[in-house]
Formats: structure tokens, C-alpha cells, sequence
């Protein structure tokens, strides 16, 4: 069941009165209504203060799994049409007594690229009393390393999000959680400690560990761990695998290749869907073969959509090849 009700997804975005938002805002106050009604997903998009101010009272009498409810369903509906923008209420969650509610509000600013919000997740990153709350921040605050390096965000704030990441993976007084999406975090940068970083977590012996690592090897996007990648291809963990496929994707290793190919036919319908992405990215004409042999015979709507766009990936690379841009294959 959908969180939100998006029958209208497909059509011009409405744009509700403030009377419409509250009612359903009401109505969710009932455990019965499980469904966020469309009003409410939209109408909570591109919030004035005026109407923020007019809001917030009817959003603070909402039980944290309500709020929490609507802002899962604010996230499904931004990724499906990016018209939507609800940063405004989503910086109202990051400061609810629920950690459940703080961590659904992080997850819904995964679109925010400014210096504000990367400070407030570094903040909650820092000190936030909830080890969840604290991870889906520095999830997100990966992505903001990543604009570091690439220059489009002050360099001062990036290094300072860094050591903050170097920090709390390396302090084994903090949380599991927070350990592992720290070190996913600071696998985005060039970091001097990522690669021994990487290595020790590899090595550690602990299996959530060990899938960060996997993880963190794809996003630093070097062929040094290209031997490892490829030996875990054959883990009887399907977890490892299936972080394996990925980073061999991000990197790409095209050494992968028809090793991935063969996971396009696997039963585990998670390892499917990663391999088809995996062979996007990696790209190429062999990739585009496997792909274009998949859509003939795609089981659903979500697989034809996932081989579409692994295609739209492999036959960019492929052109980039072809005029010299890129290795050739």
C-alpha cells in the first residue's frame, strides 16, 4: 500500500487551501487513517511562513507515528515528482522529541544542497541523543562530502564534515549504526584514511561492519579493491553480494561484467534489480545485449523501468567510448 494517496501523481500538481491540509491533517490523527491523503502531500509543498505559522499547531498535535507516516509519504512523493519541494516541514521534523520523526525529516532532505541544512546534519550527527536519528544524518551528509569534492560546496565545510566522519567511525564508543554510516560517509571523499579505513573495517569480522566496507569501496570509485569485489561475487552471503554487485558498479569494474550478468537471472528479485543496475553503469555493448534480452521478457512495471534506465546508463557509456571519452568496450 502506498503511504500517500497518488492518483493525481500523473496529473498538474493541485495546489489545496490551507482548509484542505488541515482537515487532512485532522484526519490523520485518527490511527485508522492510514493512507496520507493528497492534499496534505501536496499542500505542504513550498510552505509560505505564513502558512508554516498556520500549520504547525494541527502538525504538533500528530502522534510521532503519524508525522512520521506523512513524512515517509512526502518522500515517496518528492522522488516521484521533484515539482515538490517540503524542506520547510521537513526543518520543522529535524527539531520534533521523537528521534523516529528527526530521522524520517533527514531522509526527506535528500534533495537540500545548502550550507544550512549540511550544518544541521552535522549537528545531529554530532550530538543528536538518538543513534538512528544519527545515522540518517550522516547518510545524508555523504552526499555533501561528495559535493566537496567536486568543489561545489566551501572546502572549510567539507573538511570539517570529514574529520567529523573520521571522528565517529573511529571512536568505538559510538553505536554500531553510526560507526558504519560514518566511514559510508567519508568513503566520498579523498580522505587520507579512507583506504586503511576501508581495509581495518573489511577485516574486522563483523558482518554489518564488513557490508560497510563492501559499500564504501563502490563509493570511493578506485580499482584497487577490484580483487576483493570480484571475490566476493562468489559469497554464499547474499548481503555481501549484493554490496559487491553495487560497488562494482559505482567504480565500474568491467572485469565484473559477465559475473553480474549472471545475477540478472538470480530468484533473489533485490539481487536482480542491483545487477541490472550494476550493468548500466559499467555500461558497454555486452551490457546493453544482456539488458536489451531482459526487456523482452520483464516480469513487471519495476523491472521494465529498471532496465530502461540501466539501458539510457549503458548506451550513454557506450557513446562515450565511442568518441574517445572513456575506456573502449
Amino acid at each position: 500500500m502506498p503511504a500517500f494517496d497518488d492518483d493525481a501523481a500523473e496529473l498538474p500538481i493541485p495546489n489545496p487551501s490551507l482548509d484542505d491540509v488541515s482537515r487532512g491533517l485532522q484526519a490523520l490523527s485518527s490511527a485508522a487513517q492510514l493512507v496520507v491523503p493528497s492534499a496534505v502531500v501536496y499542500g505542504l509543498s513550498d510552505l509560505t511562513g505564513e502558512a508554516l505559522a498556520e500549520i504547525k499547531p494541527l502538525w504538533n498535535e500528530l502522534s510521532a507515528v503519524a508525522k512520521h507516516r506523512v513524512l515517509r509519504a512526502l518522500n515517496e512523493a518528492s522522488e516521484a515528482m521533484f515539482e515538490l519541494s517540503h524542506r520547510e516541514i521537513a526543518l520543522v521534523g529535524l527539531e520534533d522529541e521523537s528521534g523516529l520523526v528527526r530521522a524520517s525529516a533527514v531522509e526527506l532532505l535528500w534533495i537540500d544542497e545548502s550550507a544550512d541544512t549540511m550544518r544541521k546534519l552535522m549537528r545531529m550527527a554530532a550530538a543528536d541523543p538518538d543513534a538512528a536519528a544519527r545515522a540518517c544524518a550522516l547518510e545524508q551528509l555523504g552526499r555533501f562530502i561528495l559535493l566537496g569534492e567536486y568543489g561545489d560546496i566551501a572546502a572549510e565545510l567539507a573538511a570539517e564534515a570529514q574529520e567529523l566522519s573520521h571522528r565517529l567511525h573511529t571512536d568505538r564508543a559510538q553505536p554500531l549504526e553510526v560507526r558504519r554510516r560514518a566511514l559510508e560517509a567519508l568513503a566520498n571523499s579523498s580522505h587520507p584514511a579512507v583506504s586503511a579505513l576501508i581495509r581495518a573495517a573489511y577485516a574486522d569480522g563483523n558482518h554489518e561492519l564488513g557490508l560497510s566496507a563492501i559499500f564504501a569501496m563502490g563509493r570511493t570509485c578506485n580499482r584497487q579493491w577490484q580483487d576483493l569485489l570480484l571475490a566476493e561475487l562468489d559469497s554464499h552471503d547474499s548481503e555481501r553480494v549484493y554490496e559487491a554487485i553495487r560497488a562494482c558498479g559505482e567504480i565500474p569494474i568491467l572485469e565484473a561484467r559477465e559475473r553480474i550478468a549472471g545475477f540478472t537471472q538470480s530468484d533473489d528479485q533485490e539481487l536482480q534489480l542491483i545487477a541490472i543496475w550494476s550493468l548500466g553503469e559499467i555500461g558497454g555493448a555486452r551490457a546493453i545485449e544482456v539488458l536489451s534480452g531482459l526487456a523482452e521478457g520483464a516480469a513487471d512495471e519495476a523491472m521494465s523501468a529498471a532496465i530502461d534506465e540501466a539501458l539510457d546508463a549503458a548506451g550513454f557509456s557506450l557513446n562515450a567510448a565511442s568518441l574517445g571519452l572513456a575506456d573502449d568496450y
